[in-house]
């Protein structure tokens, strides 16, 4: 049955920020890229389950997770007697089971970001299909435009893949935006970072003018930074790299303006 005539079965009509896969060639390529294989699986927002279907055919177990009322109605039935293990639950309210070895999900947009985090924490391989722009943001190199905030997070806790774009024709109903599916690999080296809150703190800091020279940034960012002007204008010219734009460093090279703000102001950071 269709993904339509499903909706239409189950008297479910999409709001906005609902759009569900219906393309078997884009969902077959998505489990495949998830290596589920006799894993314990996470999907977030589950559906109709056509994804969950797939996953449940590989892996050891699966938890589904769908927040509307129906569908998780529809899902519990559908899965009765089964490795799927349904939860009508928020992701940003569940506790992710430990056993949990991969996740693999068409993501709410409007979750998106928080839940790469969410998964980076846990160190969770994860296949996922995106927004094609967040896409390109985690996958941003060093003087970019999209380089930002997202891409030093996404990159401290995975090393991230594009796979390939999907189009909007992929979905019902169709969203106003293409989409990408990402594989996230776990990143054990971390880049070196040791203190990863002090290294986003800063980061989210000298973002906040990331064309401008960092020693320039650092002033202009000491209410985030709680130091005042004085001490601000007084280390700037201490600070690595503070010639270079935010936007030029690297990780490791954001970690070392971090970690001498941290040694200089060790009270400034909560």
């Amino acid at each position: 049955m269709k993904t339509r005539e499903k909706l239409e079965e189950l008297g479910i009509k999409p709001v906005k920020g609902q759009n569900f896969l219906n393309s078997e060639p884009t969902i077959k390529a998505l489990v495949q890229a998830g290596e589920i294989e006799d894993e314990v699986v996470l999907e977030i927002g589950a559906g109709t389950g056509v994804i969950t279907e797939k996953l449940a055919e590989k892996a050891e177990k699966v938890y589904a997770l769908e927040t509307d009322t129906k569908l998780y109605t529809h899902l519990k039935k559908k899965f009765e007697a089964s490795n799927v293990e349904v939860l009508n639950e928020d992701f940003n309210e569940y506790d992710i089971p430990d056993e949990v070895t991969r996740c693999v999900s068409n993501l709410p947009f409007h979750i998106a970001t928080d839940t790469i985090e969410r998964l980076g924490k846990k160190q969770i391989q994860s296949s996922v299909i995106v927004q094609k722009e967040l896409a390109e943001k985690v996958l941003s190199e060093p003087g970019d435009n999209q380089y930002t905030e997202i891409t030093i997070k996404t990159n401290y806790y995975f090393l991230p893949v594009k796979l390939r774009d999907v189009s909007s024709r992929s979905y019902h109903p169709e969203p106003e935006v293409t989409t990408s599916i990402l594989k996230l690999y776990p990143n054990q080296d971390r880049h070196g970072v040791k203190k990863p809150e002090t290294l986003f703190h800063v980061t989210k800091a000298l973002f906040t003018n990331k064309r401008k020279k960092t020693r320039n940034a650092f002033v202009d960012a000491r209410h985030i930074l709680n130091i005042s002007k004085d001490e601000a204008k007084k280390f700037r010219d201490q600070l690595p790299h503070s010639e270079k734009r935010p936007v030029q460093l690297e990780i490791r090279q954001l970690n070392e303006v971090a970690e001498a703000f941290k040694q200089e102001f060790p009270g400034s950071l909560k």
